[in-house]
């Protein structure tokens, strides 16, 4: 038997252990580049949707209360401080609390733009032909109101209920803004203080809060500051604060 010789080819060869690990190498760096940029660009989203969340949230607040601090009257208004130095604000509504969309203004019985019979007779007003008094809003119309062709119509509101916000939470934040109402009594003469903003009661209204402060009124414009605080956490990694302070003034109509 014959052995035929083995031939080779020039150019033929196989791949040494230097050129693989370099083929490894490069492999692995070209991953974790990719990895790099999807990781960056997940923080930059998650930066961007908290930022956009604490900003939502503290503008809804803002827009809540501006809403309804211009319906009242600065004489009408208390503020406060609480404990851990955020502000406090109770003031007068003339809303009904049982139906928010009724502004309850001073006019003719029966007729005359913004008449609502609930806003005397939710509280035991009474009346006939003729428009109740102010003060108090039952018993017997004064003269000359008690008749029903004169027009005593002043269109002033008729307080109904209080409303409240406060921030709430633990000494350095982040804190709760909470608004309370309820019904004055007696009607409309109830003495406001921030004793009706209770602990943990009321209506959420924004959360994250960092602070809600820097109440004042003058000249008719209640100025007021609140500032949103939002901790994005991407892998287990904190990331930078996402914060947003809106001062705010308000005109009140009345």
């Amino acid at each position: 038997m014959r052995t035929l010789p083995i031939r080779f080819h020039r150019g033929e060869h196989g791949v040494t252990i230097i050129e693989l690990l370099v083929a490894l190498a490069v492999f692995a760096l070209f991953i974790l580049i990719i990895d790099a940029v999807f990781s960056g660009a997940r923080t930059n989203a998650k930066k961007i949707e908290v930022a956009a969340d604490v900003q939502q949230n503290v503008r809804s607040a803002v827009y809540r209360i501006t809403r309804e601090v211009r319906e009242t009257n600065t004489s009408q208004i208390v503020t406060g401080t609480d404990s851990n130095g955020q502000g406090q604000i109770v003031f007068k509504s003339a809303r009904l609390v049982a139906d928010n969309t009724v502004f309850c203004l001073y006019t003719k019985v029966g007729s005359g733009l913004g008449f609502d019979a609930r806003c005397w007779t939710s509280f035991g007003g009474t009346f006939s032909s003729a428009q109740p008094p102010a003060s108090g809003y039952a018993g017997t119309p004064p003269s000359p109101c008690n008749t029903t062709d004169v027009l005593c119509a002043t269109y002033s509101p008729l307080w109904q209920q209080y409303v409240g916000y406060s921030a709430q939470g633990p000494a350095g934040g982040p804190y709760t803004l909470y608004r309370v109402s309820g019904q004055l009594t007696p009607l409309p003469n109830q003495a406001l203080t921030t004793t009706l903003l209770c602990a943990g009661c009321g209506d959420v209204i924004a959360t994250s809060i960092q602070s809600f402060g820097s109440i004042s009124i003058s000249g008719g414009i209640v100025s007021m500051s609140i500032q949103g605080l939002g901790n994005p956490i991407v892998q287990g990694t904190a990331l930078p604060a996402q914060q947003i302070a809106l001062p705010t003034q308000s005109m009140v109509r009345n």
